[in-house]
């Protein structure tokens, strides 16, 4: 398990090397996590933070599995970078990036939605998000029961074989089996705002691949996992973790505070 941030002292050393880059997912860190994906929202003190260290000179992007519209909507900062759908479409230079590779994944996505069986069990929802369709059960009564309707109707697609099968929190979602991940994003986003350190953030499994590339680049980093019961190897393979939305609130305000000394 990582150490509980509970003192901004051990990111300091970042503060040395400029320009600093803040990689963050969106869900779960700066957004909570609600009943209905469709009202979740960046918190007004975590907007309010990011916007002040972008004014400061850090250099900022997200990193979600939304799609680019919804994810653009739910932060409403415009000077940042987005890596939305595990890094498939990319907000960059006020342009939308999507590889070639990534096309075809649309329509099959559309056919593997005509070709579903039914799912017959209350309080799934499923959403289209292009290239990736979700399969959300946060809330359905009967977990397992939920998981097994799911599995069953995509099984009923033969288009689905095209695609592979990535689990989140409380969701199930049919993606590409591409190159393409979060990690892939990460990398590539940092390296293109000139990033001398970093700092990532994420709450998900798919953050760990975040973590991973962060690690694996040659600039000093540190990696904060968001503590949360559904996904607790997430912060068990960060550096540090802080609880839940308010600790990345908090996070985020300290380093306003230093980065202003």
């Amino acid at each position: 398990m990582a150490e509980e941030l509970r003192d901004i002292a051990p990111l300091r050393p970042l503060f040395e090397h400029r320009p600093l880059a803040l990689l963050s997912d969106i869900d779960g860190t700066l957004a909570p996590i609600v009943p209905h994906p469709e009202d979740a929202s960046v918190t007004p003190r975590a907007r309010a933070a990011i916007l002040a260290l972008i004014e400061a000179g850090v250099r900022v992007a997200f990193v979600t599995g939304r799609p680019l519209e919804t994810a653009r909507q739910m932060v409403g900062i415009e000077d940042a970078y987005v890596a939305a759908n595990h890094g498939l479409d990319v907000w960059a230079a006020g342009m939308q990036e999507t590889p070639e590779e990534v096309r075809p994944y649309v329509g099959w996505a559309r056919e593997v939605l005509r070709e579903l069986g039914p799912i017959d069990v209350s309080g799934v929802v499923v959403e289209d998000k292009g290239a990736i369709l979700a399969f959300h059960y946060r809330r359905a009564d009967v977990e397992a029961d939920a998981l097994a309707a799911i599995r069953s109707a995509i099984a009923s697609s033969d288009t689905a074989r095209h695609f592979r099968v990535q689990e989140g929190r409380k969701v199930y979602e049919l993606r590409p089996p591409l190159q393409i991940d979060k990690g892939t994003a990460a990398r590539s986003l940092a390296e293109r705002m000139g990033a001398k350190a970093i700092l990532a953030m994420g709450d998900d499994v798919t953050d760990i691949q975040m973590f991973e590339a962060v690690r694996a680049m040659s600039v000093p980093s540190v990696v904060v996992g968001v503590l949360n019961e559904e996904s607790p190897e997430v912060a068990e393979s960060a550096d540090y973790f802080v609880r839940g939305v308010p600790g990345v609130e908090w996070l985020l305000e300290e380093l306003v505070r230093v980065i202003e000394e």
